[in-house]
């Protein structure tokens, strides 16, 4: 007799304690992608680097989101592809509703940049917000430029990405906090790591003595960019200064030890980044049933 077989994972949140805080991971979405996303390297060493991965081909993107709860709020850092879907499906929201929550317990909402994948959350389909409570905090760089003219030589892509960016902005205008201090909170500071958008920035969660670095974007196609973080992506407004800030990351992370989180590191993206002849490798944090 033929048995019904699982199509989907039992869960797409993890949890991590960070001192007296806890961080969860949410996987909004899990995204085609493809090596013509690599710029500057030949197809041949992309497709080496990524078959050496042992990943299915044509290359996933995941897409992270992460939640802070620090005993006293809760902090969501970026939001999703939300009401800019399109049609690969965004699961913050059963992420959420599997940990007994809504979008109002979000105290608040920080963005690492102004991508769609990383705004699009905070509208529904029909532009309404969709954290009424929550004041959203936007690095000031950014809300300045995607808020700014277009320039007359912006390819589609980027176009389309202003638009998508004022859109959002433009719904969300009553909530809207710029962020023109590296010091969010207590426990919450901010990294500048700029290139990939003009103010894209990670954030330090410290407590206790323990520290989690989220670094947004510092790698979309982590089987690539890690054993070569000068390996550009077609998404960067700045492809060169993307790379001086990951390489230093890079460099800084490994000597120190310190663990990172990434939107785009595979699920649940958490792990330590260290040296490898020319390059680095990530290592994944390891699960744990425990809190």
């Amino acid at each position: 007799m033929p048995q019904q077989q699982p199509q989907s994972q039992s869960t797409n949140v993890h949890h991590l304690r960070v001192g007296d805080f806890v961080v969860t991971t949410i996987q909004d979405a899990y995204l085609q992608g493809g090596f013509g996303l690599i710029t500057n390297l030949d197809k041949s060493t992309v497709q080496n680097l990524h078959a050496a991965s042992q990943r299915p081909t044509p290359p996933k993107i995941t897409l992270n989101c992460y939640l802070v709860n620090t005993g006293e709020e809760r902090i969501l850092i970026d939001t999703g592809l939300g009401g800019l879907v399109g049609d690969e499906g965004a699961r913050l929201d059963a992420g959420l509703d599997e940990m007994g929550l809504t979008v109002a317990d979000i105290d608040r909402v920080i963005l690492t940049h102004s991508h769609p994948d990383h705004l699009g959350g905070l509208i529904d389909d029909d532009d309404n917000p969709v954290f009424p409570h929550a004041e959203i905090f936007v690095p000031v760089g950014e809300l300045e430029f995607w808020r700014g003219a277009v320039p007359d030589d912006t390819s589609d892509m980027l176009r389309n990405q202003f638009a998508n960016a004022q859109r959002v902005f433009d719904a969300c205008e009553t909530n809207l906090r710029a962020i023109d201090d590296d010091a969010i909170q207590p426990g919450i500071t901010r990294m500048p790591l700029p290139g990939h958008t003009p103010d894209h920035s990670g954030y330090r969660i410290e407590s206790n003595g323990e520290r989690l670095l989220i670094a947004a974007d510092i790698v979309h196609l982590p089987q690539i960019q890690f054993p070569r973080p000068d390996a550009r992506v077609i998404f960067d407004t700045d492809p060169e200064q993307a790379v001086r800030s990951r390489q230093a990351l890079f460099a800084e992370v490994a000597a120190t030890g310190e663990m990172i989180a990434g939107h785009h590191i595979d699920f649940p993206g958490i792990g330590h980044v260290v040296s490898d002849g020319d390059g680095y490798r990530f290592l994944p944090h390891v699960w744990s049933p425990f809190v």
